[in-house]
């Protein structure tokens, strides 16, 4: 069967750093997962390793990708909390080895093991170290075919590849797409000092991106993922910097002024930034436009105001304020009006981060001695610890989509990063730095 003849096909050629999509989105299947669903209802998924198709460039291969490319979108779905993925080899086995015989898809067998939706998807050299992927998502049920797909680029970027086709999984069963091609960020040790990486979602190609050999805190994304901001100690003294990760020039978010600054972070809008700067030893929250002017402050008072972070209409911001005699969260109009409070239990609580569905805020709280994430609705009616009886668990970020959280937790010993759905299932340990992990940043949608 010609995949480009099929209905659905979608070309995206993938450079190693520039992505190029074309063409027509495939007709999307019915969406029939609600979010809301028990985990009984998930979708059972069937992914096949990856085959290999020889071409007149290459007959052979001699370090095959198959497998691991079946071990990524594995992941990757049952991260995302609506599928189960078939792991019985011998199940899998039995099926392959019935269709390379039939060279065909055995629908009878896919269903009669309890399968909903079946990936099916080869690999082929285009150039020495080029490959082309064809991936197929299929109606098990129905037996046809839902989406199909062909990525093209260098063996290297299969991850990526294998990524791409994830998120569109996720968005034919669900109505948007998932996050398995985001990125996190965040700090770990390097020679005494702390310095700034970048690895994918799921902690795979980690990158260290400074060399500043100074602390760096609090790395923030811009709205188009392109910057991050950061706190570094370089400049003798607490001060916010921007990174621009297309060329890599760090520039300071203002002038040098004498005053600490600290947990910068971008407006959805990208039209402000917001941060907390202390002077004469009180510490309040100001915005600023990305380029420098119109610095405003928005508290003013003798409690400490910290760690800002706006709502999704860049409208309203949460931040931290200990005027009640301890840390607690409240929430104020981008203008500094109408302040209130937002959380009343836990001895201390920090790390505000508002969801990008704008329903809800996470955050850490500490009770009975040590740190939990908790997540609220920004109504206040719902409000949910998420992670219990695991060492201190902190710095918690959205995922681009809402439905999950980055976090750091010391429940392996050393502090590392972990993901999560947002309801506190699936918490998955995705960095293992021997110097520990700090500060994760869910990227947006690359």
């Amino acid at each position: 069967m010609d995949l480009l003849s099929n209905r659905g096909i979608k070309k995206l050629a993938i450079g190693i750093a520039i992505f190029s999509a074309s063409a027509v989105l495939a007709q999307a299947a019915e969406v029939f997962i609600d979010i809301t669903r028990k985990r009984s209802a998930h979708i059972n998924m069937a992914v096949p390793e990856f085959s290999f198709k020889p071409t007149a460039l290459q007959k052979a291969e001699e370090n095959p990708l198959g497998a691991t490319a079946k071990e990524i979108m594995d992941f990757d779905l049952l991260f995302s909390g609506y599928f189960n993925v078939l792991k019985d080899s011998n199940i899998l086995g039995e099926i392959a080895a019935r269709e390379k015989e039939t060279k065909g898809t055995d629908w009878k067998l896919w269903g009669q093991a309890g399968v909903n939706a079946l990936v099916k998807a080869e690999y082929y050299a285009i150039s020495n170290d080029q490959i082309a992927v064809e991936c197929r998502l299929n109606d098990v049920g129905n037996q046809e075919q839902i989406y199909g797909a062909r990525y093209t680029g260098a063996r290297a970027i299969l991850r990526k590849m294998v990524h791409k086709f994830s998120d569109q999984v996720v968005y034919r069963f669900t109505g948007e797409a998932g996050v398995a091609d985001s990125r996190i960020a965040f700090t770990s040790h390097v020679a005494g000092n702390k310095e700034l990486f970048i690895s994918d979602y799921d902690g795979q190609n980690v990158k260290q991106i400074t060399s500043i050999k100074s602390i760096i805190m609090s790395p923030e994304w811009s709205p188009l993922g392109d910057k991050l901001l950061f706190t570094s100690f370089h400049t003798k003294g607490a001060s916010a910097f921007t990174m621009d990760l297309r060329g890599g020039s760090v520039k300071p978010l203002l002038p040098k002024t004498g005053n600490s600054q600290s947990a910068a972070t971008w407006s959805p809008d990208g039209k402000l930034i917001a941060f907390a700067m202390s002077i004469h030893g009180n510490t309040d929250i100001y915005t600023i436009t990305p380029d420098g002017h119109d610095l405003r402050k928005l508290t003013d008072s003798e409690s400490i105001e910290t760690s800002p972070s706006f709502s999704p209409d860049s409208k309203q911001i949460a931040y931290v304020s200990d005027m009640p005699g301890k840390p607690q969260i409240y929430i104020m109009n981008t203008d500094g009006t109408n302040p209130q409070r937002f959380t009343f239990n836990g001895d201390y609580n920090g790390d505000p981060s508002w969801s990008p569905k704008d329903d809800r805020i996470a955050y850490a709280s500490m009770m009975d001695w040590t740190f939990n994430i908790v997540v609220k609705s920004v109504d206040g009616s719902v409000e949910k610890q998420i992670t219990a009886d695991a060492g201190k668990n902190e710095s918690p970020s959205w995922s681009p989509d809402g439905r999950n959280l980055v976090f750091s937790s010391t429940r392996s010993g050393e502090r590392q990063i972990y993901i999560m759905n947002a309801n506190g299932e699936n918490q998955v340990q995705i960095t293992n730095m021997p110097t520990g992990a700090f500060s994760p940043s869910w990227s947006p949608r690359n």
